[in-house]
């Protein structure tokens, strides 16, 4: 019965976890450029029972009583990169990464999660104790420019260009920015935008919710313009979350009944318990 405790237990608390997951997804709807995280959940190893010696049996003598499991836990989370819709914001500094891959996969089943993923800004937020410069990437494009005309992110994050520098303007001429990541100012050149792409996004490391590292997943760089990615640039646009509120509800609903099924296990055990101790104990 105990033990009946414990596997309610922790499906109560990864239901939990499933809970917080889903709630930030929901919390980033509105987020741009944000991807959701999904979670999986699997059983806790199998072991092998073993009835204690005792008097029903020889002295020397073990009983298999079968294999059990220790209930379930969150066995890990992944990130959904399949691209979000473009919104049309007109402002000069918002830019939405638009692939040319389609959403449906071979089978034409909707929800590719890598559709529309392999290519993000490049954005600089500080340097480590040896003074590399740290990069983190991203799908949010919503950008400006600093008095001093600096291109940075919502966070003050300073936006790179190809080489790897950051990207100065002159904040009082017009800037055009074409699909390729082009920046043109009086028609002249600046800079070009850095649009990552990456051997395996998978291996990507999330950072503060809406941006990815690389962190120690092995994750590599192999291209750092639109073209490698086969993406383009779009200004006057923002890419919307990919997220689908109808179906974050559901799940937080299927969550929600499986977190009140373990807890009436447990309210069941604890009842069960209770006879044994205080009832059975008096015959």
């Amino acid at each position: 019965m105990v033990k009946g405790l414990y596997t309610a237990y922790t499906g109560m608390v990864n239901e939990q976890r499933r809970m917080d997951i889903a709630t930030n997804n929901l919390a980033n709807v509105n987020s741009s450029g944000f991807k959701e995280q999904r979670s999986v959940s699997q059983a806790f190893d199998d072991l092998l029972a073993i009835k204690i010696k005792d008097l029903s049996d020889a002295p020397a003598t073990t009983r298999d009583l079968g294999i059990i499991t220790g209930g379930v836990k969150l066995g890990g989370t992944y990130t959904n990169f399949e691209q979000g819709a473009l919104k049309s914001t007109g402002n000069t500094f918002d830019l939405a990464l638009n692939n040319s891959i389609p959403t449906s996969d071979n089978n034409n089943v909707r929800d590719n999660m890598l559709a529309g993923g392999n290519a993000f800004f490049a954005t600089e937020y500080g340097t480590d104790e040896e003074q590399n410069i740290l990069i983190k990437y991203t799908r949010d494009g919503s950008f400006t420019l600093t008095t001093d005309g600096y291109l940075v992110t919502a966070e003050g994050n300073y936006v790179l260009d190809t080489n790897g520098n950051r990207i100065q303007l002159d904040p009082n001429l017009d800037t055009a920015i074409q699909p390729n990541g082009n920046i043109l100012q009086d028609d002249a050149l600046v800079a070009t935008i850095q649009v990552a792409s990456f051997d395996d996004i998978t291996l990507l490391e999330r950072y503060q919710d809406n941006s990815f590292i690389i962190g120690d997943s092995g994750a590599t760089v192999i291209g750092t313009t639109a073209e490698d990615a086969g993406a383009s640039v779009h200004q006057g646009y923002l890419e919307g979350s990919n997220i689908s509120v109808i179906d974050e509800m559901v799940d937080l609903i299927t969550i929600q009944r499986a977190y009140e099924t373990n807890q009436k296990v447990i309210q069941t055990e604890d009842s069960t318990l209770e006879i044994a101790v205080n009832q059975l104990g008096q015959i």
